[in-house]
């Protein structure tokens, strides 16, 4: 509870303050190397609050030593006797006067070094502060002229976001761009093959549509280990202004951990950062890169302060409350269950019949993506006796939620189902689900146009259709490729290689065989070494 009342930063400035102990002589290295094992108690500075308050009541004992001291002094000469006869002539006073003494000489030690520890932390505080500011400078700033890094040249005016562990703050320390994190053009620069506006790592902004290639993808099978191989079934992609695309970038130079200096990065035309090297995987409507502004600025001030009040409410919620005559660390938290997600988990354990009733709940809550899950338990008996009407009805509903998925699932029931077999119904659905860009409802609409089923066999559609449902996009964000794509890439294999379209292509066939190949098809395999 206290590690959130007391800010990291306190922290840092105590363990500088020893560090200036250490420096000075004033604390043995073995004392301090045994302060930095154990982790800062943020109580220590409760104790300096209290020695700061005893502080303020130092100047009232020595105001009540003076006033005795100067008492004893009076009446012993009007007295005409020795100051300490006057002073032992009441031993109960004499003994409450020593007892005084004591105590103002100890609270005068602590008053002493109270205000030197003060003093010193109060420099380590201003001294911190313009670490922090030279830090930040050099973090987030605007070129002021070309800088290069490795084989590229970022040109003046870019707005660079670099986090560089090495920099402790110095004033004098030189502007690089090691630990290169972000950075927005001021003009569209041409990186990695590409018209960019902005980068975030191997991300990239695209500051105009450009057609992009060649694209890569990646396979277990390649090499010994696996690795990204060029995609030859589709040269280029189409990529709109404000997208974003992914590049895989090769991996960097060896290192030895022997050198002094092993983890830093290097600058200038000694940083591996080669652009040129990259592969192209797949461009991203969805992913933005964010550049935090440069340090400074009227924007990074609104920042700041915005996030200094989340910090703020953040801190307010841990402190300590009592509640029936207990003390507690914060009020208790509620938690809002997610019932989708929980029926998802139990559905991919294969407990159904839990599964079945989280996703009723879900739907209850009106939450997005059960009545899918509804629909398909239905259809299947799963967790639920099998009711094909009931399986329909919730997937009608998820088709309203804008689900796609759904869309194509209703088409293969259609399309599969020997009860509710309707190629018609199936062709309609199909083409809804296809206008969203559904990969199985793309696959679904090759093959009827393949087999002419509820439409005139036609192989140049079929294939226009397996091409859609083969594309690289579909595979985006490494999470596998479809059996469905991987499918369509085979039967394009075969479209080409029997002659479908009409003269027999073995070697238009080979390299969408040799995709399926290098993606797992035994099938595609055997295709392409016939």
């Amino acid at each position: 509870m206290m590690d959130k009342i007391f800010s990291d930063r306190a922290k840092s400035r105590l363990m500088d303050y020893f560090e200036s102990k250490l420096s000075s002589g004033r604390m043995s290295k073995l004392s301090f190397k045994y302060l930095i094992m154990i982790p800062i108690n943020p109580n220590v500075f409760l104790y300096f609050y209290i020695a700061e308050l005893l502080l303020w009541i130092t100047p009232f004992f020595i105001f009540i030593t003076l006033s005795i001291i100067a008492r004893v002094v009076y009446v012993a000469r009007k007295a005409q006797i020795s100051v300490w006869q006057q002073f032992f002539k009441r031993k109960i006073l004499a003994g409450i006067s020593i007892v005084i003494f004591i105590l103002t000489g100890i609270l005068s030690v602590i008053g002493c070094e109270t205000l030197s520890i003060k003093k010193e932390l109060n420099q380590l505080s201003e001294s911190y502060d313009e670490k922090h500011r030279n830090q930040q400078m050099r973090r987030n700033f605007v070129l002021e002229h070309d800088h290069q890094y490795g084989e590229f040249i970022f040109p003046k005016g870019t707005l660079i976001n670099r986090y560089d562990p090495s920099d402790n703050g110095e004033e004098t320390y030189p502007l690089i761009l090691s630990g290169f994190n972000q950075a927005r053009f001021a003009e569209p620069v041409k990186i990695a093959g590409v018209m960019a506006s902005a980068i975030d790592g191997s991300w990239i902004e695209l500051a105009e549509d450009q057609e992009i290639g060649p694209i890569h993808f990646y396979s277990s099978k390649f090499g010994e280990y696996g690795g990204w191989m060029v995609d030859r079934t589709t040269p280029t992609i189409f990529c709109r202004k404000g997208s974003v695309v992914l590049f895989e970038k090769p991996l960097g130079p060896s290192f030895n951990v022997d050198d002094e200096y092993w983890w830093k990065d290097k600058d200038g035309v000694d940083a591996h950062f080669k652009p040129s090297e990259w592969q192209f995987r797949y461009c991203d409507d969805s992913h933005k890169i964010e550049v935090l502004p440069a340090y400074g600025t009227a924007e990074a001030i609104a920042l700041e302060k915005v996030q200094a009040e989340r910090e703020a409410e953040e801190d307010r919620k841990f402190q300590p409350v009592v509640k029936d005559g207990v003390l507690m660390d914060a009020e208790p938290i509620e938690f809002t269950i997610s019932f989708y997600l929980e029926g998802l988990q139990q559905y991919m354990n294969a407990n159904y019949s839990e599964a079945y009733q989280s996703f009723l709940q879900a739907e209850a809550n009106q939450e997005k993506g059960a009545d899918y899950y509804l629909g398909i338990m239905n259809y299947h008996g799963q967790g639920i006796t099998q009711n094909k009407e009931a399986a329909l009805y919730w997937l009608k509903q998820s088709v309203e939620a804008g689900n796609s998925n759904a869309v194509a699932k209703i088409g293969q029931i259609y399309f599969e189902d020997d009860e509710m077999k309707d190629y018609d119904r199936a062709l309609a659905v199909f083409n809804e689900a296809a206008e969203q860009g559904n990969l199985i409802a793309e696959f679904y609409l090759g093959l009827m146009y393949s087999e002419g089923l509820g439409v005139e066999a036609n192989y140049t559609t079929a294939l226009s259709w397996f091409k859609k449902a083969s594309h690289p996009m579909h595979d985006a964000g490494m999470t596998g490729t479809h059996d469905l794509s991987i499918q369509s890439m085979i039967n394009i294999g075969k479209i080409y290689s029997e002659g479908l379209l009409g003269e027999k292509s073995p070697k238009a066939a080979e390299p969408w065989l040799e995709k399926a190949c290098y993606l797992g098809s035994e099938e595609g395999c055997q295709l392409l070494h016939q």
